[in-house]
């Protein structure tokens, strides 16, 4: 059963959208490591795709003129974009080839500068050079697809071939030339590339490798997609005959408006159509999947996701230890220097039967892990752990004698004291309260 054709229309549009935020995501990451070429690339694709799912929006169920300028405007760089992809691939595969065949690791900064200059020119010199072009082949101001948008008009000419159509082949054949000779290259100097990749900052093993498959992708795709249009046109649409810029020309203000049941009775104008829209949602997927899943991508989306957890109350979030709240569910981290036990309320259920076994000392346990052991060795042979007991007014009326007080240690103050006539106390793990229906801190 086919799809219905506005069902298509909303997929190509919402398909054009996510790809313009997925493509977006490792932009960032490139600009920080000056990687011009995946910057003109994300440049090129990612705009187009915003260009194509406003457009599919807009002329979703229409083909009227709503917004001459903004299709003035898209479908130069429509033209520009398909041209800048090559580019961006071609500037890619010169870097790379560069880092494999460079014979010494420092660079200077004129060389920087050198470099940044020609990947520029390169990447947005030559698309722009072919928008400029345009107006020589082009037949009208733009037509309106019903479905589609608005899309830039040129006939079927030579001069389009020669100033248009064609020009992704002689970009192709350098940019696979320079993607041979950097693999040549490499497997010549495969003992020291990991120096070679060290002196780039900015450039990893992995990466070096994800921008390769990626050109190398590029340049596979490039000739021969580019020769099967060529063939579509030839074999499709009628062949111009090009007598003058005037001809060409006459008539040149106006928009022809197509509906879909109109432009869709051509198999050959479907096809290219399709052709045009998914190409280009390929392109942004297949960045993201070389780009936006690599370890460094990973790792920021932690980073991000650690940020907002800790916006909405999640106090830490941590790679092996997973997240912990003020919830039920925190389980302290027990290793490190200076661990401190967390205290533990306990209620006893002992009870004294007279006001001579009441007692206000306060009982203190605080576990140092790493010190405990030292802390042992200063406690009274009476007491357990280090507990620290505090004499009370109540001890004093019962009469001790200074003779029966314990000399005072010097860790920790207040000296501690020993009162025989207080019951005796069994012997614990903790320190236990002398109060009646107490509650100890431990």
């Amino acid at each position: 059963m086919s799809v219905p054709w506005l069902v298509q229309v909303d997929i190509v549009g919402a398909m054009s959208l996510l790809s313009f935020i997925l493509i977006c995501i490792p932009l960032y990451w490139h600009l920080e490591a000056w990687n011009v070429g995946c910057v003109v690339y994300i440049f090129w694709i990612g705009t187009q795709c915003l260009i194509q799912g406003i457009n599919t929006l807009m002329w979703r169920n229409n083909a009227i003129n709503w917004a001459p300028v903004w299709c003035d405007i898209t479908t130069r760089f429509t033209i520009g974009s398909s041209i800048g992809v090559c580019c961006a691939s071609l500037v890619i595969n010169r870097r790379l080839y560069h880092i494999a065949s460079i014979s010494t690791v420092s660079v200077t900064r004129a060389d920087k500068r050198r470099n940044l200059i020609t990947d520029l020119g390169v990447g947005l010199g030559i698309p722009v050079l072919a928008v400029a072009l345009y107006w020589f082949y082009q037949g009208h101001r733009f037509d309106i697809l019903e479905g589609i948008g608005c899309i830039e008009e040129y006939p079927n000419t030579w001069l389009a071939y020669l100033l248009y159509i064609t020009w992704p082949i002689p970009i192709g054949l350098v940019s696979a030339t320079y993607c041979t000779l950097t693999l040549r290259a490499f497997l010549k100097r495969r003992r020291d590339f990991n120096t070679l990749v060290a002196s780039n900052n900015n450039l990893t093993f992995n990466r070096y490798f994800r921008l390769m498959g990626l050109a190398a992708i590029e340049v596979i795709f490039t000739i021969p997609l580019t020769v099967y249009n060529m063939v579509m046109d030839l074999t499709t649409l009628p062949i111009y005959k090009f007598v003058g810029l005037a001809d060409l020309h006459f008539w040149f203000s106006r928009v022809d408006q197509k509906s879909a049941v109109s432009w869709r009775s051509d198999p050959g104008t479907v096809e290219r159509m399709r052709l045009r829209q998914w190409l280009v949602i390929g392109c942004a997927l297949l960045f993201f999947l070389f780009f936006g899943l690599a370890e460094e991508a990973r790792k920021h989306y932690r980073l991000a996701l650690s940020s907002v957890a800790k916006r909405v109350g999640i106090t830490s979030f941590e790679k092996k230890s997973g997240f912990s709240s003020t919830g039920s569910n925190f389980k302290p981290n027990t290793s490190g220097f200076g661990r401190i036990t967390i205290p533990t309320f306990v209620q006893r259920s002992t009870r004294r039967g007279s006001m001579d076994s009441f007692s206000d000392r306060l009982s203190t346990n605080i576990s140092i892990s790493d010190v405990i052991e030292e802390k042992a060795t200063l406690s009274p042979v009476g007491s357990s752990g280090s507990s620290t007991f505090i004499a009370s007014p109540v001890d004093t009326e019962k009469g001790a004698s200074p003779q029966e007080l314990l000399p005072p240690v010097s860790f920790p103050p207040p000296p501690r004291a020993y009162d025989p006539e207080s019951p005796t106390r069994r012997d614990a793990d903790v320190p236990a309260s002398v109060r009646p229906n107490s509650i100890e801190m431990v």
